[in-house]
């Protein structure tokens, strides 16, 4: 399948894409906690309170991991309009490293501005600049907006991941 054309690098003006600071990274802790919980599934609902816990906990280690890499837009106003978290994954069989897209957050006043597609496609370019040949994500199947996206921006689904409640 040949790659769909890199169509949306820009930003609308008012708008530019930075590195992370580090006074961000509560901000961004927060957002990421706020969508993990919309994306529980309702067996993970039931026990939310520790589930939440244990994810802020969690973000804490994965914010310090070695690769990681966290890019903000930020509108015109100062205010942070979304991140992309970017790092290092394995391919599951073969262990080869590839870059691997952890999450993109939009805030909502700012979304349906292109500044999802805008993050991704400046998650792959870093990918690429570190020299992998590929790049990954895993988005809930639920999440319709975001499969749209990384669909059309040429990723493909290449695993299922099922589970069942015993």
């Amino acid at each position: 399948m040949e790659r769909p054309a890199d169509t949306r690098t820009d930003l609308d003006q008012g708008f530019k894409i930075r590195k992370a600071r580090g006074d961000e990274f509560a901000a961004i802790k927060r957002m990421s906690a706020e969508q993990t919980f919309l994306e529980l599934d309702e067996f993970e609902w039931q026990d939310r309170e520790s589930i939440k816990r244990d994810h802020l906990e969690r973000l804490d280690l994965f914010f310090k991991r070695p690769g990681n890499e966290f890019y903000v837009v930020e509108a015109k106003d100062g205010k942070m309009a979304g991140y992309v978290w970017f790092g290092v994954s394995e391919r599951p069989f073969s262990g080869t490293k590839v870059g691997w897209v952890y999450e993109i957050e939009v805030v909502p006043e700012y979304r349906r501005r292109g500044i999802g597609e805008v993050l991704l496609r400046h998650a792959l370019k870093v990918s690429k600049e570190r020299g992998f040949s590929q790049t990954g994500l895993m988005v809930n199947q639920k999440n319709k907006v975001a499969s749209s996206l990384y669909e059309k921006v040429g990723f493909q689904t290449e695993f299922r991941l099922m589970s069942r409640r015993n």
